[in-house]
């Protein structure tokens, strides 16, 4: 049994008893995803959602029927709020009672300090006039809810108006590490809101034109996705000639190619991608989770084994190893035990498969159909020859 929360339509501020200051939005695709989620276990004997639909009290009902199907319906619980403080309330609330959230509603971000008591008064004032109403800049409710859930799967949303594609993903990525989203959906009110881009954690970006059915099946993918664990060992790692071979092999692999991982961004960089090199014929060192732009083999972890039937990784060291480890580690034991690099750029020579988020079983547990792959907005995979970076 799966719960998920999703939010729909505008988040409004009040202005008065009567007048409210909030954005459009219509609240349609979360409304069809509740639809699909709820059906998913009726259809097909699937995993069961459990969806509540958090709407504010001007939400219409009529909308809600259009969208939600009959026999779905059983399976959806519609809460209702009255502001942006009922709204966070209430967020933080089913953050602690859900599996998933769905941030979807468009949340006022200037909202009015004080607002009137009863209705906004006219009289004393004549046509024309001005009156200054102070507003405040509201918290961002989709960066609290981790405090709330820490294991909570955060599918959250970005709208810009009039910007490029770049800017776009840039925003959406800002959105997704402040709020620890695990996918952002992004989108440009000037270019229509039939054009979706996904952005995930590892800054692959899935862009779908008109397209709501893949759209929707790439979300339902991610809340069906299965985690792979680690089993952690911190004991230190004995030193042995494979091991000083495999550390020499993985400081010459990252050397060579040190400008390849490192990524600028607006403001920053970051470094993605990562290594694995055999250690004798059963372990593997394998970069970190976490690196800096000068990481080195003395900040890498040594997996001793994996285990697809459990989604386990067993690692020996301070830290976990990258996400990608468990694709590393097989697909160096299934083409010779060779080195293999992942970089976030295509291979020339590469079959391209489909994406699948790090760390889950899609991506770690996935058919390899070949020593080069390339993982479609994730860049590639590759079994590498010793010399060869």
């Amino acid at each position: 049994m799966k719960r998920v929360l999703i939010t729909a339509g505008p988040v409004y501020g009040r202005l008065d008893a009567n007048k409210l200051v909030g954005n459009r939005s219509r609240g349609i695709w979360a409304l069809q995803l509740a639809d699909t989620l709820a059906m998913q276990g009726y259809l097909d004997g699937g995993d069961i959602f459990w969806v509540t639909l958090l709407v504010s009290d001007t939400f219409p009902k009529e909308r809600i029927s259009d969208y939600i199907s009959r026999v779905a319906q059983p399976y959806v619980t519609v809460v209702r709020h009255t502001g942006f403080d009922d709204y966070r309330e209430k967020c933080h609330q089913l953050a602690q009672e859900n599996d998933y959230a769905v941030m979807a509603s468009a949340v006022v971000n200037w909202i009015p300090k004080t607002p009137f008591p009863g209705k906004m008064p006219t009289h004393g004032y004549t046509v024309g006039d001005e009156i200054s109403i102070p507003f405040y800049l509201a918290p961002r409710v989709i960066e609290e809810m981790k405090a709330h859930n820490p294991n909570l799967t955060i599918i959250g949303c970005k709208m810009l108006a009039g910007a490029t594609d770049e800017d776009l993903i840039e925003a959406a990525y800002g959105v997704l590490l402040k709020s620890r989203c695990n996918v952002v959906v992004a989108n440009d009110l000037s270019r229509g809101l039939r054009r979706k881009l996904l952005v995930y954690p590892d800054r692959s970006v899935h862009v779908y034109e008109d397209d709501w059915q893949r759209f929707e099946a790439a979300l339902v993918a991610l809340l069906n996705d299965k985690f792979w664990s680690t089993k952690l060992s911190q004991d230190p790692m004995e030193d042995s000639v494979a091991l000083a071979h495999a550390r020499r092999l993985f400081d010459q692999i990252v050397d060579k190619n040190r400008s390849r991982f490192i990524h600028p961004m607006e403001g920053d960089s970051r470094v993605f991608g990562s290594l694995a090199v055999p250690v004798g014929e059963t372990a593997w060192l394998v970069s970190p989770r976490e690196k800096g732009g000068i990481f080195t083999s003395a900040d890498a972890v040594l997996v001793n084994g994996i285990s697809v039937s459990d989604r386990t990784v067993m690692v020996q060291g301070k830290t976990k190893a990258t996400l990608n480890a468990p694709l590393l580690v097989r697909m160096s034991a299934q083409y010779g035990h060779r080195a293999v690099l992942h970089l976030h750029e295509d291979h020339p020579m590469g079959i391209t498969v489909p994406y699948g988020p790090p760390g889950t079983d899609r991506d770690n547990s996935r058919d390899i159909p070949g020593p080069r792959i390339n993982i479609e907005g994730h860049g590639f995979v590759a079994a590498i020859n010793d010399k060869c970076g």
